[in-house]
C-alpha cells in the first residue's frame, strides 16, 4: 500500500483511469489539484481563457477520438457554474466528460503575497437556503449538475476519491452523460501566488492506496470504436 497525499493519490487514480489530458483554468479550491499535478508531471494540460471554454475543450476532446477522456477543471463557485453550458452541450448529444470542481466548506479563503506583506481573508461562500444540511457552503455543484441531467458525486473523505473516479467513470461509459467530481475536503483554502504555489499544503492528510507507477494499460472506453 503506498502511503501520500490525498491529492497525490487523486492524480494516480486518475492516471489509472486512463487520463492522459486536461482542460482548465486555476484557482482557489482547486490550486492544491493542480500543484498535485505539477509535481507529477504526467497529465498535460491545457489552460483555458475561461471554464466554459475549458468544458467546451473537454468535449471536443471526447469526441475526436474513441477512448478519449475529456476532462475538465474549475474551482468552486463561479468557476464551477461556468462549466454548466459545457456540460449542457455534452449532454444534448450524449458525450461523456469529467469535471472536477474544489469546494472550501467554511469559504474562509486566505491570500497570502509575501512579496507584498499582504495576509487577510475573504469571505467568499454563503448560506445556501436550498441546502442547509451544507451549512456555510456556496454553489451546490452536485445539484447544479443534476439538473442538467449530468451524474455529480460530491466528496467529502479523500479515501472516497479512488472509488468516486472509479463510478464516475463507470456512469460515463453506462450513461454517455458528463460527470461532475467536487472534492471538499478542507476547511480553509490556502491560496499562494506565483511560485509559492509549491507551497500549498492543502489535502496533506497521508491516506494508504493500492497504486503503483504502472500507467493504466487499457483507457476505459467511453465511445464506441
Amino acid at each position: 500500500m503506498a502511503k501520500m497525499r490525498a491529492i497525490d493519490a487523486a492524480v494516480r487514480i486518475l492516471e489509472k483511469e486512463g487520463v492522459t489530458c486536461a482542460f482548465g483554468v486555476p484557482g482557489a479550491a482547486i490550486n492544491p489539484l493542480y500543484s498535485a499535478l505539477e509535481l507529477r508531471g504526467s497529465i498535460s494540460h491545457i489552460l483555458a481563457r475561461h471554464v466554459e471554454g475549458a468544458s467546451h475543450m473537454a468535449e471536443g476532446y471526447t469526441r475526436a477520438r474513441a477512448g478519449n477522456i475529456g476532462v475538465c477543471i474549475g474551482t468552486s463557485g463561479p468557476a464551477g457554474t461556468d462549466m454548466i453550458t459545457g456540460l449542457y452541450s455534452a449532454i444534448a448529444d450524449s458525450i461523456p466528460i469529467l469535471c472536477i470542481t474544489g469546494q472550501a466548506p467554511l469559504g474562509l479563503i486566505r491570500q497570502a503575497q509575501r512579496g507584498f506583506d499582504m495576509d487577510y481573508q475573504v469571505q467568499l461562500s454563503f448560506e445556501n437556503i436550498n441546502a442547509p444540511e451544507l451549512g456555510v457552503y456556496g454553489v451546490d455543484h452536485v445539484a447544479v449538475a443534476k439538473g442538467l441531467g449530468c451524474k455529480a458525486i460530491r466528496v467529502t473523505d479523500p479515501h472516497d476519491a479512488q472509488a468516486a473516479f472509479a463510478t464516475a467513470r463507470e456512469w460515463m461509459a453506462e450513461y454517455k452523460v458528463p460527470v461532475v467530481v467536487e472534492f471538499i475536503l478542507e476547511r480553509v483554502t490556502n491560496i499562494a501566488m506565483g511560485t509559492e504555489i509549491d507551497n500549498i499544503v492543502e489535502f496533506e492528510e497521508i491516506i494508504e492506496l493500492p497504486l503503483d507507477d504502472t500507467p493504466a494499460s487499457q483507457p476505459p472506453a467511453l465511445l464506441p470504436a
